[in-house]
């Protein structure tokens, strides 16, 4: 028996517009309360993706500090390149995160 997983989405329109078409009683509104539903969902993915881009940038950044504390108050140039390299690509991934963030929340 075929069911409505089984169904293309070009499918599953034609049977909301059938449904919709025989006069259903209510249909309208189970159709608002499933798309709000569907809505939210998709807010909270959207959100949950956020949370978990914040917490990874801080995390990386948190982890270039910690990189660079030993040289807390020292001149640039006592500083090995290859901590700084290194620090500069933990940066550089946690800006590419933050954009990402930006991009999926519109900022």
């Amino acid at each position: 028996m075929m069911t409505l997983k089984d169904c293309t989405k070009a499918e599953l329109l034609w049977i909301i517009d059938r449904l919709r078409n025989r006069g259903l009683y209510r249909l309208d509104t189970i159709i608002a309360i499933a798309l709000n539903d569907l809505e939210y969902q998709r807010e909270q993915k959207k959100l949950d993706e956020a949370d978990r881009l914040n917490e990874e940038s801080a995390r990386l950044r948190q982890q270039a500090a910690e990189l660079l504390t030993p040289y807390e108050g020292k001149p640039i140039l006592d500083i090995p390149a290859d901590v700084l390299d290194h620090a500069s690509a933990i940066l550089e991934e946690a800006q590419a995160l933050e954009e990402k963030w930006n991009r999926l929340m519109k900022v």
